[in-house]
C-alpha cells in the first residue's frame, strides 16, 4: 500500500491539473490565470509523490517532467505577453516562466536529465549574466521588483545547478561575488535617489541584490570539515 501512495499522489496531481485546465478554458479564464492556477494546485501533490517515493526518477522520467514543467513555464510566460506585452510584461513574463519552471528543473537536475548542451560552468557564467541584466532591465523600466526577482530566480537558479553538477568556487571567489553584489546593490540604490519615488521601494531591492551571492554561499557551504569536528 505504501508503494502506491507516492504513484496515487502523482496521478492526483496530474488530474487536477488537467481540471484546472478544463475549468478555465470553460468559465473564459486568460491563460496566465488558469496555467498558474493548475501549477498551484497540482505541484504540491506531485512534489509529495517525488518527495515519498523511494525511487522517483522511475515513476517520473527527469525529462518527461522537465518537458511537461518546460510547457507550463511557456504557456505562463506567453499568457503574460498576452495580456501586456510591453517590456514590464516581458520582465515578468520571464520571472513566471522561471517560477513555473524552478520546479521541474531542479528534479531534472536532481535526477540526471542531462539535456543542458552548455556546460556547467558555462551555464552559472550565462545565468549570472543573465540575472544582473534582468535587474538593471527591471530598474530601467520602472520594476524593480519584478527584475530582481526574475534576475535572482535565474542567476541563483544557475548557480546552484552548477554546484550540482560539479561547479566549486573558493572562498575568495565568493568574496569577489559578495563585494560585486553589494556593488551593484549600492548602484541600485543610487539610481532610486535619482530617480525619485520611493526610496523604501529601492533600498529593498538593492538589499535583496546585495545578499544574493551571500546566499548561494549560505546554501553550498562545505559541511564535511564541519561534520568532521563534530565527530
Amino acid at each position: 500500500m505504501s508503494r502506491r501512495v507516492p504513484e496515487f499522489a502523482v496521478i492526483t496531481g496530474v488530474f487536477l491539473g488537467i481540471s484546472v485546465l478544463v475549468s478555465g478554458l470553460l468559465l473564459g479564464w486568460s491563460l496566465y490565470a488558469t496555467v498558474v492556477v493548475g501549477a498551484l494546485v497540482s505541484y504540491p501533490f506531485v512534489g509529495f509523490g517525488i518527495v515519498r517515493d523511494d525511487d522517483p526518477a522511475a515513476t517520473i522520467r527527469p525529462r518527461w517532467l522537465l518537458a511537461a514543467g518546460s510547457v507550463v513555464a511557456a504557456a505562463g510566460a506567453f499568457g503574460v505577453l498576452l495580456d501586456d506585452p510591453s517590456p514590464r510584461g516581458v520582465l515578468f513574463a520571464i520571472l513566471v516562466a522561471a517560477a513555473l519552471g524552478a520546479p521541474a528543473a531542479g528534479y531534472a537536475t536532481r535526477y540526471g536529465a542531462d539535456v543542458n548542451p552548455l556546460s556547467p560552468r558555462t551555464t552559472v557564467l550565462v545565468g549570472a549574466m543573465a540575472g544582473v541584466v534582468l535587474v538593471v532591465a527591471g530598474v530601467l523600466v520602472g520594476t524593480p521588483y519584478v527584475g530582481v526577482g526574475a534576475g535572482v530566480a535565474i542567476g541563483l537558479g544557475a548557480a546552484l545547478y552548477g554546484t550540482a553538477r560539479g561547479v566549486t568556487f573558493d572562498r575568495r571567489t565568493k568574496r569577489l561575488a559578495a563585494a560585486g553584489g553589494g556593488v551593484l546593490g549600492v548602484g541600485i540604490v543610487a539610481v532610486g535617489v535619482v530617480r525619485g519615488g520611493p526610496l523604501g521601494e529601492w533600498l529593498l531591492v538593492g538589499t535583496a541584490t546585495a545578499l544574493v551571492p551571500s546566499l548561494y554561499a549560505a546554501l553550498t557551504v562545505d559541511r564535511v570539515g564541519a561534520a568532521g569536528r563534530r565527530s
